[in-house]
Order: structure tokens, then sequence, then C-alpha cells
């Protein structure tokens, strides 16, 4: 989110640097990734959590600052001109689908001139990251960037029937986005509806429709102002694959009591930039209005978590300026200090991610300063104990980088085809019922695709010779594992995955340069092998790998014959994987422009 410090100042007098401002804003838990000077004056670009929907708007963030530097926060209070005729004469609302919009609120504005953005306007869309389309599209854009609540203006006289619908879609139902896109939709997603509900004017939450848009012959002017259900929008533009601004924030969660001041914002801004006639009113179709939380806080519980107190005064303040409203209620109350003491809270409509007392403890903590907290270990209900296999991967970890390779760590969500390149014949990979994208669908069932990804990740960015290990896990889904209630029950497998290619000796003065080859990997695999007592190989692999460059390893152990003393004879106890090069077709497919081995 790029916030202009300008524009901040808008609401609360700070005087503090840009630079300064933003380190603060860092030590109080908004991520920032840098300041930058441009001509409209110092741009912080800020990295806002996902349980932080508030701060998606320079208003939320004016807040924070505020109760940084205890400065009081200027309220947002519109008052646009209204006539006398009433705005519920002229539009219809019903949601018909609450679960996916509880809140929705519809504002007429006549005679408005549809032109382009006066300058000022347009240089804090543009340092915004947001492109001017014409006055009326940027007030609903500029809006959401001050407030943090979308928007979505509609051209009132291609309303059919003036008459707003929210509903579910039908299956296979199809409509036209702003971006001239035609999509399929699914009944998970909710839709802004006209006329009788039979034609979709715009996918809620998320892009509004091409047949209502706002053009240069717009007169009059339909402002919408939702709320729609966080997790519906998620899933919706999953769905879809289309995420917006509007997407964002309301997958995250918007305020909903903010819809109606964003509405009235926004009709003040478009009276101010495009002139027309306000119609009086709002409709306003509430149905998921949530009463308010109360939240308990002692000082006792502060003391536990934290282990230094914080004044009477100062939680207040900060807990005051963050919008939760405290109130003394211990039987102490007026005495300052009290180890009893307990304030009962209110949590504001635009902070629904705090919800318990250590949230409130966290909220002081930050504003605070966690640096003015003592630095202490909380007490240990237990010793710490070692693993059971610790010290065997540590001599198996030391091996392995006396022999050259280097540890890497992977992330174990891998794309179910690449997966399945590797899978084992009869394997049910485990697969992620809410992924965080298509391409990181499945957990790994072997080890082997992500030391390939590794491996052509390192060729593609010029890294030609290396030797990587990594000591991970596979998953996979197993239907022997309970036979009795026969459910099919996940299965964790410790798993050691090696991956080499380029060069297994540099050129030198009286040598010279050697690929590393099957002989190189078998070597190495024998060695860390000497660990378990040695291996057997025997030939035979799957059909990733080369046919005569691979083989399956078994795990020796040795078992005093019976009845000979002091004789022992080697015997094959199980398999354990397999090793060799990769399969030219294989390497083709995942791009490795030179051979590369594994086991």
């Amino acid at each position: 989110m790029k916030l202009l410090y300008n524009w901040l100042k808008d609401f609360v007098d700070v005087t503090a640097p840009a630079k300064e401002l933003a380190s603060r804003l860092a030590l109080s838990g908004t991520n920032i990734a840098g300041v930058e000077e441009g001509s409209h004056g110092a741009v912080i670009d800020a990295e806002v959590s996902s349980n932080r929907p508030d701060c998606l708007g320079h208003y939320g963030v004016a807040r924070e600052i505020a109760a940084i530097y205890g400065l009081p926060l200027k309220p947002v209070a519109p008052k646009p001109k209204e006539s006398a005729a009433q705005a519920a004469g002229a539009v219809r609302v019903e949601i018909q689908s609450p679960e996916l919009c509880g809140r929705f609120t519809a504002r007429v504005i006549r005679g408005a001139k549809v032109q382009p953005s006066p300058a000022r306007l347009k240089e804090r869309l543009e340092a915004c990251g947001l492109a001017s389309i014409n006055n009326v599209v940027d007030a609903t854009n500029y809006v959401m960037l001050e407030l943090g609540h979308p928007l979505h203006a509609f051209d009132y006289d291609l309303v059919r029937g003036h008459s707003i619908i929210v509903r579910a879609a039908k299956a296979k139902e199809k409509m036209r986005t702003l971006d001239g896109i035609e999509r399929q939709l699914d009944p998970r997603v909710s839709m802004v509806c006209d006329g009788d509900g039979a034609r979709a004017v715009g996918i809620g939450g998320i892009m509004g429709g091409a047949e209502t848009e706002i053009s240069f012959s717009t007169k009059n002017v339909l402002i919408e102002c939702a709320w729609f259900e966080p997790v519906a929008i998620r899933r919706a533009a999953k769905l879809l694959k289309l995420h917006t601004e509007a997407s964002t924030r309301f997958g995250r969660g918007a305020d909903p009591e903010m819809a109606e001041v964003a509405s009235r914002r926004c009709a003040e801004l478009i009276l101010e930039l495009a002139g027309g006639e306000l119609l009086a009113g709002v409709v306003d179709v509430y149905s998921g209005k949530r009463g308010p939380k109360k939240i308990a806080l002692r000082r006792s519980e502060l003391l536990r978590v934290m282990g230094a107190d914080v004044a009477d005064k100062e939680i207040e303040a900060i807990l005051s300026a963050l919008g939760f409203a405290p109130v003394r209620v211990d039987a102490q109350r007026g005495s300052s200090g009290s180890l009893l003491a307990a304030w009962e809270c209110t949590q504001p409509s635009w902070r629904a991610d705090v919800e318990r007392e250590i949230d409130l403890i966290e909220e002081i903590a930050r504003i605070h300063g966690l640096d003015k907290f003592p630095p202490r270990l909380p007490a240990a209900r237990q010793p710490a104990a070692r693993l059971p296999q610790a010290e065997a991967e540590e001599r198996l970890r030391e091996r392995l980088i006396g022999l050259g390779y280097q540890e890497i760590v992977t992330i174990p969500h891998v794309n179910e085809e690449r997966d399945a390149l590797f899978r084992h014949e009869g394997v049910t990979p485990a697969r992620i019922a809410n992924p965080l994208s298509e391409d990181a669908n499945v957990l790994r069932s072997t080890g082997v695709v992500t030391m390939a990804g590794a491996l052509e990740w390192n060729l593609n960015h010029g890294q030609r010779n290396a030797r990587l290990f990594e000591i991970g896990r596979h998953y996979r889904l197993d239907g022997l594992a309970d036979r009795a209630s026969r459910k099919v029950v996940p299965v964790e497998t410790r798993v050691l995955t090696l991956g080499a290619t380029g060069e297994a000796r540099e050129k030198g003065i009286y040598e010279a340069a050697r690929e590393y080859d099957l002989a190189d990997l078998k070597g190495d695999m024998d060695t860390i092998g000497a660990l378990a007592g040695g291996l057997n190989w025997e030939e035979g692999g799957p059909n990733w790998l080369h046919p005569t460059r691979g083989g399956a390893i078994h795990l020796q152990a040795v078992i005093p014959s019976p009845g000979v003393a002091g004789v022992n004879s080697a015997r094959n106890l199980s398999g354990i994987g397999f090793a060799g090069q990769l399969a030219k077709r294989m390497a083709e497919r995942l791009r490795l422009r030179q051979d590369s081995t594994t086991p």
C-alpha cells in the first residue's frame, strides 16, 4: 500500500519527517518497505498484514500515527448538500443472499458532468498506483484509498428499473466485467443485478460490469457502497482468478460501519468534482449488523505476559486512540497503578482481529514500544529435550557437508502435475484443501520433486555446479494405516534427498575438469551409508531415472550366522530408495540444461 505523507497529514497533524514516521510505524507493527520522494511529496511503501484491513486506507494509518504520537485524529464527517427529493423514491435495493452480502447502501446524484479529474486528485491516485479514468470513477477510487472501503459507481440511467438485487450467481452464469472479459460464474459468487435480478451488472466486492459503467455521456450516477462476507470474497476471487483492490479489502474484512460514511464522502467529492444534485438520504439495507463485543483487560495479565507495567493513563490513552473506549471496572478504580486494575473495552467495527484479552495486551505493547519491556525468557514448565533422531541426523549432516554438499530447506507445497512426474505408482498424494495458489496444491510425495526444482533454479541463475541435500519430509495418504475404521490417514516420513549437477572436480594445474557422474554419487552414498552399516545396490528404478545409470538402494545389516561362532554374513533388510541420473526426457521437461543426479 502506497501512503502519501501529505495525505496522512490531512487527518493528523504530525510534524515528524517521513522517514522517522516510517520507522515509528515499523516499530509498532506495520512493515515498511521503503520511503521515496516525488513531486507530490514523500511516499511510504507499507506492507499491510492480512489481519489489518483498517490500514488499507490513509485514515486507518493516520489512526495508528495518532496513537503512536499521542495526537488527536481528525474525524471524518462529510456533509454533502442534499436536495428535497428522496433517494428512497429513486432506487430500490434488495439483498437475497445475506450470507454473501451483509450491507448495501445506494445514493443517487442527478445532473453530474463527467469529465477528467483535476491535477491534484490525479497526482494522488497515480502516486498510489491507480490510473485516472474520469472524475466520478476517480472519486470512488480516491475514497477507497482514503477510508479503506471500496465503492462502485453505476450509470443510473442504464440500471434497469432503477433496482438493485444482490443474489448468488446461477450455475454456469456468465457476465462481462469492466476489463472486457466474459467470465463464467459459480453459485458461491455474489452478484449485483438490476431490474428483476436476471441481468448481472457486477461481481459483488470484486469488479463491476461493462453494461452500466460510467462514461462521459453519463448524467446520473448511482453510488454503491456495500459490505461483503470476507470468506466468500476470498473464495470467489480465487475461483475467478480475479484479484482487485476491492477484493483485497473485502477479502480481509472491511469495516461494515464505514460503508455509509464512505458513501457520503464519495457523494461529497463527486458534487465537488462533477456538480449535480444529491438526492436526500440513503437507501441502506443492513441485514448483517452485529452488536458490539466487550473485551476485558486485567493489569495482572499484562504484567504476566509482558513482564513490566504500563501506567494507567497510558493504557487508557493507547486504547482510546485505537478506538477501544476503555472503561475502568475494578473495585479499586480510583486507585492508580493497582495490581487489581481491570478495564472493559469495546471492540471497534474496524478491528475484527482483536477478540481476546491477549490481543489488547499486544495493542498496548506495540504502541507503548516493545523495546521498553525488559528482555526475559518465560518460565520453562519442562526442560528441553533432544529428539531421538537428533544425534544420528547430526552425524549424517556433518558427513554430507564434509563431502561438499550444501543443505537446503524447501517448501513442501508443490504443483500436482510436477509431483506426479516423480510419484511412485500406487501412492495417493496429500492434497491441500485450501492451497495458497494453484501451483502449490499438494504436499510433496517425494523429496525428489523439490530437489529437482532447486537444481533447476540454480542452473537458471547461472550456478552451474551444485551439490545439495535436504533432510525433510514427504507426505502420502495410506489406506492401510487404519484398517479398523477403513479410513485413509496421512503419513509423514522423514527422508534424505541429494542432488548434484556440474563438475565433480574443477580444472587444476595437473588435472582436467571432470563432470559429476553416477560413480561419484554412488561413492558419496556408500560413504554416508556406512553410518547405517552399509548399502547394497541393485539394478532397476523408477521411470524418471536413466535406464542404465541408476539403481535401487537397500540397507545392509550385519546379522550373526546361526550356529557358527564369530562368523557374520551380510543380509539385505529393506529398500530405502533410488539413485541415479535423471532420464533425458525428464531433464528436458524440467528444462535442466545439463546432466543431474539424485537419490
